[in-house]
């Protein structure tokens, strides 16, 4: 049976990407609000559940119910789960489908082929870029009024965070998995710098996603170390850099903190959350905001 089915789903596959049968396979209409849309990334998948209205958006992908990923891991499991299979998700009948630049390229040249309109979103990489995105999503899902609300929340937040910065500002690392660190370029060091904060790694002139020794981090003394998740209480040799005695004497715990990852790996208006906790660590270090 499973068989079967299987080969009716590549008949109907092939024949609509035969050429000779391209018009009989359902055009994307950009007239009307979509009624049935489809996410394929992380990232894309909260935004579409920030911004959809009932009914509108029918699935997800596999990592936006990964309460270590998504920060909306609770929301997904109303909406049923896709793989990014060019075949499961064209039996979805979608009118829309909203997919990452780094989304599987087959997949998304197959379903524009089956007449599938296939958006693709850019990493947000900065805080404008949130706010942005947000507008942009909003007009494809007809949902305008709705983005705006949200993205208009969140400049008024950010524009806190700034206003609020303190005159001393505290010297923060951030240290990864493997030794790598955050540096200019990257969403992390905005919101170290939104939070009141000096990152060491831009100070340095690392860029983005960068590896910083840790005899440097060490000289570099920063008052505050910015940590991400780490998925498993078992020692992990990725992770071994992180209990180096030099560094626990250096810091200690007094300044640390645990910015989990699922705030920072997509640019959405949860953010502020750990721009929140990064200003708020800041304080306790004994900087007050103004």
């Amino acid at each position: 049976m499973k068989n079967a089915v299987k080969m009716g789903i590549g008949a109907v596959l092939l024949a609509c990407l035969s050429v000779s049968s391209l018009p009989a396979c359902a055009e994307p209409d950009d007239t009307t609000a979509p009624k049935r849309v489809v996410s394929m990334n992380l990232c894309t998948d909260q935004f579409a559940m920030l911004l959809a209205q009932e009914d509108q958006l029918l699935s997800v992908s596999k990592l936006a119910s990964d309460p270590n990923l998504s920060v909306m891991s609770d929301k997904a499991s109303n909406f049923k789960v896709n793989y990014g299979r060019a075949e499961e998700i064209f039996l979805m009948k979608p009118d829309l489908v909203i997919a990452g630049t780094y989304t599987n390229q087959t997949t998304v040249q197959m379903l524009r082929r089956l007449g599938i309109k296939v958006v693709q979103v850019s990493p947000v990489r900065t805080l404008f870029g949130v706010a942005s995105e947000l507008r942009r999503l909003g007009k494809l899902l007809d949902r305008e009024e709705k983005a705006e609300q949200i993205a208009s929340q969140f400049e008024t937040a950010i524009q806190h965070f700034v206003q609020g910065q303190p005159d001393e500002k505290l010297r923060a690392g951030v240290y990864y998995a493997n030794g790598y660190t955050a540096g200019d370029g990257s969403l992390v060091n905005e919101l170290i710098e939104t939070a009141g904060l000096q990152n060491i790694a831009s100070n340095l002139g690392l860029k983005k996603t960068s590896k910083l020794p840790l005899e440097i981090l060490i000289l570099e003394n920063p008052q505050l170390l910015v940590e991400g998740s780490q998925f498993s209480d078992k020692p992990a040799l990725a992770f071994e850099l992180l209990a180096h005695p030099a560094l626990m004497r250096t810091l200690g715990n007094n300044g640390r903190v645990k910015v989990d990852d699922k705030f920072t790996i997509c640019g959405l208006p949860f953010v502020t959350q750990a721009i929140e906790k990064l200003a708020r660590e800041s304080s306790r270090l004994g900087v007050q905001p103004k």
